[in-house]
């Protein structure tokens, strides 16, 4: 067996540290549920509450009752920020959803995570919401 030339092996020394650190800073600790639909909910019940992070990372929602819900997005969509201000944005984008505004949020409850769901960690054991459209109240 050959010996790899010491540039070679120093090279991805730093290489692999740097990749890390760079998609760790690039990335969001932040987590949101997203269905196996690329596509909004098209139940038309609405939901209202304001949206939260808990102490998992993940993104739920609180009503005016104080009741936890877990917001199950359209696959595709992301959460940008940190715990204090966050916003979700769709698939191609754009901001749908901000933190530290009450929502009005169309779609319809779920009965149970299914199996194509991201983040099963997220849902907390309490009501599942499937997104619709997001509005501001």
């Amino acid at each position: 067996m050959r010996p790899l030339p010491l540039l070679a092996v120093l090279g991805s020394a730093v290489a692999l540290p740097a990749a890390v650190m760079l998609a760790a800073c690039s990335s969001s600790s932040l987590r949101i549920v997203q269905s196996d639909s690329p596509k909004p909910s098209g139940m038309e019940a609405v939901f209202q509450g304001a949206m939260i992070v808990d102490d998992n990372g993940c993104v739920q929602a609180r009503t005016p009752a104080n009741t936890l819900v877990t917001l199950v997005w359209p696959r595709g969509y992301s959460v940008r920020g940190d715990s204090k201000s966050f916003e979700v944005l769709d698939g191609n984008k754009n901001v749908v959803a901000r933190s530290g505004a009450t929502l009005a949020i169309g779609g319809g409850g779920a009965d149970a995570f299914q199996d194509a769901w991201t983040e099963r960690d997220c849902a907390g054991g309490g009501k599942l919401w499937m997104v619709g459209k997001v509005d501001t109240a």
